[in-house]
Formats: C-alpha cells, sequence, structure tokens
C-alpha cells in the first residue's frame, strides 16, 4: 500500500522542475532583452547629439569665414548625412542653435547643439 503511494505521487510530479525551469529562462531572456533595448537607445542619443555638435561647429566654421557656404545649409547638409532632420537653425550674432530630431527604431530623438566663436563673459 504504501509503496503505491509514493509511486503515484512521484509521477505526478515528473516534469515540474522543466516547467519551472522554462519560465525562468524567459523571465531571464526577457530582462535581457529589456537591458540591451535601454542601452541601443542610449547608444543612439549619444551619437545623435555628437553628430549634432559636429555639424553645428562646421556652421560656425562657415559663419567666421573659415570654410564656405551658408552656417544652416552646411548644417543641414552634414545632418542630412547621418539620417538626421534639422527642425530649427537659429543665428544670434557668432552663435548657432541647432535642433536637430532623427527616428531610430520608431522613436524619435530629439536633440539641441549650440556652437560659438569663443568664450565671452557676455554669454
Amino acid at each position: 500500500m504504501f509503496k503505491n503511494f509514493w509511486t503515484l505521487s512521484l509521477k505526478n510530479d515528473l516534469g515540474s522542475a522543466s516547467i519551472i525551469g522554462f519560465a525562468i529562462f524567459f523571465v531571464i531572456l526577457g530582462i535581457i532583452s529589456m537591458i540591451f533595448m535601454n542601452t541601443n537607445e542610449s547608444v543612439e542619443l549619444a551619437r545623435l547629439q555628437a553628430q549634432t555638435d559636429n555639424a553645428t561647429v562646421a556652421a560656425v566654421d562657415v559663419l567666421r569665414g573659415l570654410a564656405t557656404g551658408y552656417p544652416c545649409e552646411t548644417a543641414e547638409e552634414i545632418v542630412q548625412g547621418f539620417g538626421g532632420t534639422i527642425e530649427r537653425c537659429h543665428i544670434v550674432g557668432f552663435d548657432i542653435y541647432i535642433e536637430v530630431s532623427q527616428k531610430v527604431l520608431g522613436i524619435v530623438h530629439r536633440v539641441q547643439s549650440h556652437a560659438g566663436v569663443g568664450l565671452l563673459e557676455i554669454r
């Protein structure tokens, strides 16, 4: 009688560890994928900011006469080269303010950049 009881309870528990193991595996896989997506978005935003800063510095060089062309058109050409869109280009004296947006994986990132001739106490 005891032999049948233990055999019966062991047969009912077979495979439950596999289900728990698969559940833990998929939870860990979900956490890793969320971390990867968050890291990827942060890298893309940092890359967009760096490229926008480069476009702003190039536009200031044009404004100062170190390169030929028009400042906002030069910045727009550089921004379009990496897939962004200039939303605003504003020149005040020898300072340039640029706002850029870019759509990455369905998410629109917006960054701003400012560059000027040098350090002034008035700023």
